[in-house]
């Protein structure tokens, strides 16, 4: 993302600020020490930190009730939806036409394939179908007589207008203690809970539930004083999907030219970038660079399948007490 810029010809406003992820121990101390050993595994340098270490970090944060922590020094935050414009201007570019208000409503299905599509005012012959709807994916699959274990969840964000450190770009912090997470967001200070509330239905738009502002509060407060007198100046909901192990469906039906990528359950703009390259090459015959077998939909057919434990499950997705 440092190169995003350059390569596509949008910021994408990529804050490599940091992750510290603060815990009382317990659990989530087990969670987070067994994480650091698999990405330090993978090359990744996150590391354990101590309470000092978390203070000097985030500043004039209340570690009272911390025990520790951990530091992703290479991670940061971005604007999505900068990274979602320059990848469509780099498919446009490279010939790809983006049928915007055409939801997909009809799929027809002959020989074992999708054979027809209707999105919007549009009829299609698709020689390859790629089901990556987000939390309408479920009902994409039963247009062609699938199925896909996802869960739609509400999640929302709010932007205070002052930061406790004016001109400094604050790292994101996950705090596993209260339950909510904040970094800095222009001048001011973006955060959540860490809990997504379970929809039964998938409405086209989501207005944010303002009844939930005193509980962040609350818990913002807790974690660093002196934010009691800042404003919030906006804030907006949106959905996830989320499978039940909190990690993405990536891989082929049981239609020769149906393909899944859903599932990212609140860590799509983590995962996705990464991810999208491996799919490129199983969209094109070609054997994925790393295994992906932890993706596939019969995982949860074989069983035995646990919540990843960091961003989802008894982490981010669920809340954290």
């Amino acid at each position: 993302m440092t190169a995003f810029a350059e390569e596509y010809g949008i910021s994408s406003s990529f804050r490599q600020a940091g992750y510290p992820f603060p815990h009382n121990g317990g659990r989530h101390e087990a969670t987070l020490r067994q994480a650091v050993g698999i990405q330090n595994a993978c090359g990744v340098p996150t590391r354990l930190v101590d309470v000092d270490d978390i203070a000097r970090l985030v500043p004039g944060i209340n570690t009272a009730d911390v025990r520790g922590g951990t530091f992703g020094p290479t991670d940061g935050y971005l604007d999505p939806s900068s990274v979602v414009a320059g990848f469509a201007g780099r498919a446009r570019e490279s010939g790809a036409v983006i049928l915007e208000q055409s939801p997909v409503t009809s799929l027809e299905t002959a020989g074992g394939r999708v054979s027809g599509a209707v999105a919007g005012v549009h009829r299609l012959a698709p020689d390859l179908v790629v089901n990556a709807a987000g939390v309408w994916s479920p009902i994409v699959a039963g247009l062609y007589g699938g199925s896909l274990p996802l869960t739609a969840r509400r999640n929302q964000i709010f932007v205070l207008n002052q930061s406790p450190a004016p001109g400094r770009n604050l790292p994101l912090t996950l705090d596993f203690v209260t339950g909510c997470y904040f970094h800095s967001e222009g001048p001011g200070l973006l955060s959540g809970l860490a809990e997504s509330t379970e929809i039964a239905d998938r409405p086209a738009t989501i207005g944010c539930d303002w009844s939930e502002l005193p509980l962040l509060v609350d818990r913002l407060v807790h974690r660093r004083p002196g934010l009691e007198s800042a404003g919030v100046s906006h804030g907006w909901a949106g959905m996830i999907e989320v499978t039940p192990d909190d990690n993405p469906i990536v891989g082929w039906t049981h239609l020769a030219n149906v393909y899944t990528v859903a599932g990212f359950s609140g860590h799509g703009m983590c995962l996705a970038p990464g991810l999208a390259l491996e799919v490129a090459r199983e969209l094109q015959g070609r054997p994925a660079h790393i295994a992906l077998d932890i993706y596939r939909l019969e995982r949860f057919e074989r069983g035995g399948v646990e919540p990843e434990g960091v961003w989802g499950g008894s982490g981010i997705a669920a809340g954290t007490s």
